[in-house]
């Protein structure tokens, strides 16, 4: 129970800090996304200042924060678990670094795990972002779209789009903690264990956890986007993407989620790995 606790407590804060430093990024993500045009990324940054001003690029962050409360601390816990049940089957010792499949497993199955909260969430977290100001025109809060939205279309609606976010995120969250562990195992000490790794190790870790989750899932991230607030099937959005640019329409919008990936990684990562060591050392 003891270390479920630090598990819950470190996941909730590295979430959050997550959430705070990277949602500018993450709404001109899904801005881009859902754009018809070829717009960059610097465009868009500046048409959004001009036409809703700055305090835009923090809407619908409240859900978020309650996403990040939630999904973040299951996602983080549910990782660890899965972990030291590895630890145990195969009779290693505790914060081990595990076969690669195990650890690619062991992060899928925590993106599934932290997706039975989370979607709701981005569904509606998405509904937010899309709103463009006009004058004359009130924005809603990410809180009354959620109610708004069940009381008018049922609670299925906000959870359209759940497969494709599962697949995206058992693709992309296994490659996130095997880029993560990975990296952290070439700079630890041979014969330490994943508490001994270097600082240096931790932080180039972090960035290289979110590549391992964008370059694999960001194709099936723009098409959930899109089907989210679309109504259309998957096929025909495939291949509306497809004819409005070819092969790199699946990957609009990469530079700044990239950018957002490192950024936020750096903070999320290295707040999550420093936290659990003094937690489990203190605690």
């Amino acid at each position: 129970m003891k270390n479920i606790g630090i598990d819950l407590f470190v996941g909730i804060v590295s979430s959050c800090v997550n959430t705070i430093v990277g949602y500018p990024m993450d709404f001109i993500k899904t801005r881009m996304q859902l754009q018809q045009s070829k717009q960059g990324t610097l465009k868009s940054i500046i048409n959004i200042i001009k036409m809703e001003g700055p305090q835009a690029f923090y809407r619908g962050v409240s859900i978020q924060l309650l996403n990040s409360v939630f999904a973040g601390s299951i996602y983080f816990t549910t990782y660890e678990q899965i972990r030291r049940q590895f630890e145990k089957y195969d009779n290693l010792p505790r914060n081990s670094y595990l076969p690669l499949y195990q650890t690619f497993l062991a992060g899928s199955m925590a993106g599934i795990c932290s997706d039975l909260f989370a979607i709701p969430f981005e569904y509606t977290k998405i509904q937010s972002q899309k709103q463009e100001i006009l004058i004359g025109t009130k924005v809603r809060g990410p809180l009354f779209i959620l109610f708004d939205t069940v009381k008018k279309q049922g609670i299925r609606q906000i959870y359209k789009g759940s497969l494709l976010q599962i697949i995206r995120d058992f693709v992309g969250c296994g490659s996130f903690f095997l880029a993560h562990s990975e990296t952290l195992h070439f700079f630890t000490p041979p014969g330490k264990s994943r508490n001994e790794s270097s600082q240096t190790g931790i932080f180039i870790a972090s960035i290289a956890a979110g590549f391992g989750y964008w370059v694999i899932s960001y194709p099936l991230d723009i098409i959930k986007t899109r089907y989210q607030v679309d109504n259309q099937n998957t096929l025909n959005i495939i291949k509306q993407i497809y004819l409005q640019g070819g092969i790199l329409q699946f990957y609009k919008g990469f530079k700044i989620t990239v950018l957002r990936s490192i950024f936020v990684n750096i903070f999320q990562l290295y707040t999550y790995e420093n936290l659990r060591r003094v937690c489990h050392k203190y605690g």
